[in-house]
């Protein structure tokens, strides 16, 4: 395993001048879109920062391909800014410099096919700061650019990277692109890296990796001879520039740990600083006083910031806030603050550089996956996050710490959530030794890197060797045997994965989708797979003797979400928010980015990634489940989702009290109606709305509300069936006036009597005791402790009246609370129509509560309540249209206005699990409580009269679940159930919730 240290002096070296990996492809030949994580941060290495002008924002640029603009007070990302993304380097962003005046972003890096056969890359992009979209493309430079800068007063962009040449841009309002470029600068060079201007603007310097330090009359393009202290550095790689505040000095930091402080007017050195052990990645003036130097390469447990005294050379602080390299750094204005980025998770630190005192933490929710284990005999595969070895550069041989699992599906089981480890004893790890076979890592290669080759050995002796480089993942992180010793497997620093015999140390196969380091694998013959952790952040499962990747992984707290290659997935309720698809709509423009939930409608399939990974093969799992779609996601992705926005209006003075006016624009050029818009106010279905124009594209609409905090939510759906969802936060005016209670809407659904079902339930009738008993008791309940805080209550009763009449004193207390007349059998027809139709009754200030209990069936990708007459075809195939689909009853209970509550005891029949009701309710803010987690079945106790589920709501509302004297409220309650079916059923049975985003109302009187 390695570390998770990146190779910055290989890569910069190597990657950046555009020589690609195995894995690369003519970006000619791709296809226009690609999955890519979007966790909240950065997923790969941090390449560059830029304060804004007025130290409100950072602006960071990274090898994942995006500009970040992040509100680092709040420490979330205002905006993510994408170009154009290609396989390999092909997209990569090595700088960006903001304008004097904070309108204009320019990013430079590596834009052209990643083989590097087909020139220009040196584009230079530049983007509207406040919208994201790309002004214009500055072409000049045919190969990658490393570093921008522009002067003080914001006329002149100075551009350098891989010709060894500094392109000076001038504004020119005449040009198309607004830029005329002014004049080149030789630098005598291969590599420039770092540039930037100092004295007001009359000066550029520049480091190169290669040939020393330069320096430039910028107004004349002449180079100013520097003195004999510099000439040493022609030998050394200087990685760092930095200007200070007053532009009066500029500092070098080079490979061997050097730092000099240099005058800007004439090139002259000023001091030396204490030479340091450490590659100097970054340097950064805070202020006139302080200069801070980062740790670039093999920084080990140091991961250190050091920043010294200008003038004494003094060092003041040591800061130890990174967990591995820092790769990036700058200040604001006045150096009160200083920004840094690196270590493991890519994250950027904000901290005072008198002090010492972290500021702000900016990074994604991921993290590596450094530890992968499986145990093929129980189907479960094991990970972890830790790094192995803090104190070391790498550690290939190390196989990391597990403590989180998951149970791979079956034929005979579904997903289930992910689990903490409790042994780690059953599980297979990497195999560095079988029979005479070994494998060790050793230090070579161009740079000397700790793990550059693998020895392969037999009976002790190395027999064979591979020396990795650019081609092929630079370095070896992580390896194992397969094959009995046969074979071997091992993983690079880019991602790259390769499969080899041992016996000729001859390429034999590879498995391509990481783009990150390879931090651990596990190959397991018996399961048929090859499990690996990597630095991108995700678990992979591939095909062993194929080589096909089956599925992507990627958990976060209590989030995750496991994705096919051809885009079908299964998330937790927030989870597809976590992958998309960027949309290249060309080189000279900016991407599209489609989020996974917004083609949920299409794409979100438990069972077809269940297949997949049954299967062993995703391709088969489509090719089985939906022939003829291969294109689909093509098609999908090459339109539009609806895009809008939407914020507070700052005239609120004609709002009706009770409401606030909420703007919302471009809905017009998204093709969408803003009266056709899912509103939720604090998880309240808004339902009708007034809207009025206001000018152009703008709509206003008042939104009822409640005094205090709101989370409005709008929804849009266009033609496609893409959704988009934006969210505003409301504080609502306080009324004198008291509010209205509202009504109160129950639907009980319960069915015993399956008459047709008489061998359908492994060989015996369907028929079960107590759905009925459940749906009457509970709506009784309900009855005297819930509806006495409505206005009123209105029933909907469909239950098999057989059954109720068996219970002369079960009927009469149901009789007391709805009327013969709302009492109907639970047939398919009857609970299709009238369910709709009740639920299209309650109002905003309603509340409606669904219950449900029977039994449940999965087909396909399907699920499915069985009514009372449902029936089969044969002894394999149901009869459809004699099911009740659970999407209509869904789309039901989504158009409801007001609060939903949805309670369901339907899974008693095994494999019958509905991750969709799950997904759909939590998507539509519904509160659910479900009898089952997936791979349990409901248990029916004879003692209790009733499903266990159905007992502990109803004891729960009864009042055990009462956790304070005004009464029963929501989150007592799931607690109470939670706790209480796992009592009585000996953690048998885990029952699901979903009470996201909904305040903790109260649900029964004390």
């Amino acid at each position: 395993m390695k570390t998770g240290q990146a190779f910055c002096l290989a890569l910069c070296w190597l990657a950046m001048l555009g020589v690609g990996t195995l894995n690369s492809a003519r970006a000619d030949d791709t296809p226009d879109f690609h999955l890519d994580l979007d966790t909240g941060g950065h997923t790969a290495q941090v390449t560059d920062l830029a304060f804004t002008p007025d130290g409100e924002d950072i602006v960071s640029a990274s090898d994942d391909k995006t500009i970040r603009i992040w509100d680092w007070q709040s420490g979330v990302t205002l905006r993510t800014i994408r170009g154009y993304l290609g396989n390999g380097s092909d997209g990569k962003i090595f700088a960006v410099a903001v304008a004097p005046d904070g309108k204009t972003i320019a990013a430079g890096g590596y834009f052209g096919a990643s083989l590097g056969d087909k020139p220009p890359y040196g584009d230079i992009r530049l983007f509207d700061f406040a919208t994201g979209k790309m002004k214009a493309v500055l072409k000049a430079a045919d190969y990658a650019t490393y570093d921008l800068a522009f002067s003080p007063d914001g006329k002149t962009l100075a551009a350098g990277g891989a010709d060894g040449v500094v392109y000076l841009w001038k504004q020119d309002d005449k040009s198309a692109t607004g830029w005329t470029l002014d004049k080149k600068l030789d630098a005598d060079s291969w590599h420039i890296d770092k540039i930037a201007f100092a004295a007001a603007g009359t000066r550029l310097a520049a480091a190169t990796t290669d040939n020393g330090i330069r320096l430039w009359d910028v107004e004349k393009g002449e180079e100013i001879a520097l003195p004999a202290e510099a000439e040493p550095l022609r030998d050394i790689s200087v990685m760092a520039l930095a200007v200070s505040t007053d532009g009066a000095l500029f500092a070098t930091g080079g490979k061997d740990g050097q730092v000099q402080i240099w005058h800007a007017a004439d090139g002259t050195l000023a001091r030396a600083m204490p030479k340091q052990d450490f590659l100097i990645g970054s340097l950064t003036f805070a202020g006139d006083a302080r200069l801070v130097a980062s740790c670039g390469y093999r920084c080990a447990d140091k991961h250190r910031s050091i920043a010294w005294n200008i003038e004494t050379g003094e060092k003041t602080l040591d800061y130890a806030g990174h967990d591995g390299t820092v790769h990036a750094s700058t200040a604001n204005a006045d150096g009160s603050l200083v920004a840094t980025a690196g270590g493991l998770r890519n994250a950027i630190q904000v901290w005072d550089p008198a002090t010492g005192e972290r500021k702000a933490l900016l990074q994604g929710l991921g993290e590596p996956v450094t530890a992968v284990g499986i145990d093929a005999s129980n189907g479960v595969i094991a990970w972890g996050n830790a790094n192995a070895c803090p104190d070391r550069v790498a550690c290939p041989e190390e196989q990391g710490t597990l403590d989180k699992t998951l149970e791979l599906p079956t034929k005979e089981r579904f997903f289930d959530a992910p689990q903490p480890l409790a042994e780690s004893g059953s599980f297979e790890r990497a195999a560095l030794a079988e029979g005479k076979w070994s494998l060790g890592a050793a230090a070579g290669g161009k740079d000397a890197l700790e793990n550059a080759i693998l020895e392969i050995a037999n009976g002790g002796k190395v027999v064979r060797s591979i020396e990795n480089d650019a081609t092929n993942g630079f370095v070896h992180s992580a390896y194992t045997l397969i094959d009995s010793g046969l074979g071997l497997i091992t993983g690079g620093n880019d991602g790259t994965l390769l499969e080899y015999r041992t016996a000729t140390a001859k390429v034999s196969g590879e498995f391509t989708g990481h783009t990150g380091e390879i931090n651990a694998l596990v190959a397991s013959a018996e399961a048929g797979l090859l499990v690996t952790g990597s630095a991108d952040q995700t678990l992979r499962l591939w095909n062993l003797k194929t080589h096909e990747l089956i599925v992507s992984m990627f958990f976060a707290g209590s989030q995750w979400i496991a994705w096919m290659p051809q885009g079908y997935y299964y998330s937790s309720d927030e989870g597809d928010k976590l992958i998309g698809w960027q949309v290249n709509q060309g080189r000279d423009h900016e991407g599209r980015f489609i989020r996974a939930g917004q083609l949920k409608k299409y794409l979100w399939s438990p069972e077809m990634v269940r297949r997949a990974i049954i299967l062993r093969s995703a391709k088969q799992a489509v090719q089985e489940m939906r022939p003829g779609v291969d294109n689909e996601l093509r098609k999908l992705l090459q339109r539009k989702p609806p895009e809008f926005a939407i914020r507070v209006a700052e005239d609120q003075s004609k709002v009706r009290d009770g409401y606030v006016a909420v703007e919302i624009s471009g809905a017009r050029e998204a093709g969408t109606d803003v009266t056709g818009f899912s509103i939720l106010s604090n998880s309240r279905n808004v339902g009708d709305i007034t809207a009025r124009s206001v000018d152009g594209d703008r709509t206003i609409v008042e939104i009822p509300v409640e005094t205090g905090e709101n989370t409005i939510r709008v929804t849009g759906t266009n033609e496609f069936g893409y959704l988009t969802e934006r969210s505003v936060t409301a504080l609502a005016r306080k009324t004198e006036k008291p509010q209205a209670k509202g009504k109160l809407y129950v639907a009980v659904i319960g069915v015993d009597k399956y008459p047709f079902l008489t061998d359908a339930c492994s060989g015996r009738a369907c028929d079960l005791r107590y759905p009925v008993d459940d749906a009457t008791e509970f709506l009784d309940v309900i009855s005297r402790k819930s509806a006495p805080l409505f206005s009123s209550m209105e029933t909907l009763v469909l239950v098999n009246r057989e059954a109720l009449d068996e219970d002369p004193d079960k009927a009469r207390q149901t009789y007391a609370v709805a009327s013969a007349a709302n009492i109907m059998e639970p047939d398919s027809d009857t609970i299709d129509d009238q369910l709709a139709d009740f639920l299209d009754r309650p109002g905003e200030q309603d509340t409606t509560i669904i219950f449900v209990a029977g039994h449940g069936i999965n087909i396909d990708e399907d699920y499915y309540f069985i009514p009372t007459d449902g029936r089969k075809q044969d002894a394999e195939r149901w009869k459809r249209s004699s099911l009740v689909d659970w999407g209509d009853i869904q789309k039901s209970v989504e158009r409801a206005k007001g609060m939903r509550f949805m309670l369901l005891d339907t899974c008693h029949a095994a494999n019958a699990f509905n991750p969709r009701l799950e997904k759909d309710a939590q998507d539509a803010r519904i509160v659910v409580f479900s009898a089952t987690a997936a791979n349990n079945t409901a248990a029916e106790l004879p003692e209790l009269g009733h499903g266990v589920f159905t007992y502990s709501v109803l004891e729960g509302l009864r009042g055990k679940a009462r956790t304070s004297d005004g009464g029963v409220t929501l989150f007592g309650l799931a607690d109470f159930i939670s706790r209480e079916v796992v009592r009585l059923t000996s953690s048998k049975q885990k029952p699901f919730y979903y009470v996201g985003g909904v305040e903790n109302i109260v649900l029964a009187e004390p």
